[in-house]
């Protein structure tokens, strides 16, 4: 078993890239509201960056794939994408950022049957990146770094840039001899409430100003740091309570965000757009729910989306999800290697399996993976009442190091599931105690990982397992987003059996 996790840890660093931060040299010199060519930035040695630094980059970039492969009907087109996406899982085993970057940015416009001039790769290739990703509201301005994350085999063009937030906006014009990392400062509008923003990126030519454009989500807050200093005071004195009891889950939950809170505080976004107000009111909310008397669980009842995290013996387990009160089935989702909890929800396929949940009216969690060996007994015993307590039917999916996550957890669980369906996945042992489970295996034509599924197949099959086995023209990445649509077709039918 140990030797299965470490080559299937090993096998794909990442899909999307999560679970790191950008870091940048501190700010040297801060510009106006206009910044252009004249040197105000300190050189700074060229190359690719390190891997960490670009995850969240690299993680927007992953997803305009995604979106591009999606909408994307031409079958040559995306035959011709494949071998450029498995140079970009090259990059990832080497921690090279620049060659990711590249391989996907030139992969998503050949799949939008789009041939970029020197003006659009050069576009392509800058990064922007917020210091913090949570602001307290009195601070008057935003830093902003404004970089490359690979070269381009052309001169350099004339750049312009609009960075806003809200109706404060800087114009910032490069020109070929503006060293980079170059650092400006963009002004805040006054504000009196919390509010999860987004600076607006436009960046383009004198000529053409809004060649590409993006968002990047940046959240001001009141009182930012007394209301982290309670809300860490509060965690530590509630975490000190006897366990386990009857809010363990809550008290696990309070110690993550805190922890979350205050990285997104310290650094520039993490991995993923964050609504850090959002979740340091609900954060508060739940500290008040734990001091009341008796204590009550602000977790319970609610829908939508929401951070929380299940108590094991290895510490609080942070998962991602979509309760449903009403739901009839919960989906439990195990990422790949290098992933988080945020992966399903804004990756493999942008976000496909929340959609398709949303569309059902389907509850989800997405607990974070770091081994099949890990305890995810709570993730089956606690989370299904908390999120979907009308729930009658459980499903698991898993990619990668998530199916082999998936298939461990489903033989210690197969009674309590109506089926698994591991993408691009491989028998991690025994397989018996999944007999009568209905399981799905799918991999890419293309993936590593196929022969893997087949052999999985296949013993599933000789066993008598009721067992779909599909693949689809793909590689280890972008058969997830393929295979989803078909595997909730398989779930529906398995959700309409009468038990």
């Amino acid at each position: 078993m140990k030797s299965l996790v470490k080559s299937l840890a090993a096998c794909f660093a990442a899909a999307l890239p999560l679970a790191g931060a950008l870091a940048f040299e501190p700010f040297e010199q801060s510009a106006g509201q206009s910044s252009s060519s004249s040197g105000s930035s300190a050189p700074a040695p060229s190359g690719p960056i390190r891997f960490a630094e670009g995850r969240y980059e690299l993680g927007r970039r992953t997803r305009a794939l995604e979106r591009a492969w999606m909408n994307c009907r031409d079958a040559d087109r995306r035959s011709a994408a494949i071998p450029r996406v498995q140079t970009a899982v090259l990059g990832f085993f080497s921690g090279n950022a620049g060659v990711v970057a590249q391989s996907l940015d030139e992969t998503a416009a050949a799949l939008r049957g789009q041939s970029p001039d020197a003006a659009d790769r050069w576009v392509a290739a800058l990064s922007v990146t917020p210091a913090r990703a949570l602001v307290d509201l009195r601070e008057p301005a935003l830093d902003v770094t404004i970089a490359t994350l690979y070269e381009v085999n052309a001169p350099r063009p004339a750049l312009t840039l609009r960075l806003a937030v809200g109706k404060s906006a800087a114009m910032v014009r490069l020109t070929a001899d503006t060293p980079l990392p170059h650092r400006v400062r963009v002004a805040f509008e006054p504000s009196k409430q919390d509010i999860d923003a987004a600076l607006e990126v436009a960046v383009g030519t004198p000529g053409n100003p809004a060649r590409q454009s993006w968002r990047i989500g940046v959240s001001r807050v009141r009182d930012l740091d007394r209301r982290l200093t309670a809300l860490d005071a509060a965690a530590m004195a509630l975490t000190k309570a006897p366990a386990p009891d009857a809010f363990d889950l809550e008290r696990a939950t309070l110690a993550t965000r805190v922890s979350l809170l205050k990285a997104l505080r310290e650094r520039p976004p993490l991995e993923t757009d964050l609504a850090g107000a959002e979740i340091l009111r609900d954060t508060e909310r739940l500290v008040e729910g734990l001091r009341a008397t008796p204590p009550r669980s602000t977790l319970v009842g609610r829908a939508g989306e929401t951070l929380l995290s299940a108590p094991t013996a290895k510490g609080p387990l942070p998962a991602r999800a979509l309760a449903s009160p009403e739901a009839p089935v919960l989906v439990i989702a195990f990422h790949g290697a290098g992933g988080s909890e945020n992966m399903f929800f804004d990756g493999y396929g942008d976000g496909e399996i929340v959609r398709l949940c949303r569309a059902r009216g389907w509850a989800l969690a997405c607990p974070r993976v770091t081994s099949p060996l890990d305890d995810y007994g709570p993730v089956i015993e606690r989370l299904p009442a908390l999120l979907a307590p009308k729930a009658k039917r459980i499903f698991i999916v898993g990619h990668s190091l998530g199916a082999a996550t998936a298939l461990v957890v489903a033989t210690k669980y197969a009674d309590r599931l109506a089926g698994i369906a591991p993408i691009s996945g491989r028998a991690p042992g025994a397989t018996g105690a999944l007999k009568s489970l209905p399981t799905f295996v799918s991999a890419g034509t293309k993936d590593f990982s196929r022969s893997g599924a087949e052999q999985l197949a296949e013993r599933l099959r000789a066993q008598e397992t009721p067992t779909t086995f599909k693949l689809y023209e793909a590689e280890h990445l972008l058969v997830v987003p393929d295979a989803l649509p078909d595997i909730f077709a398989w779930m529906d039918n398995l959700a309409q059996r009468p038990r």
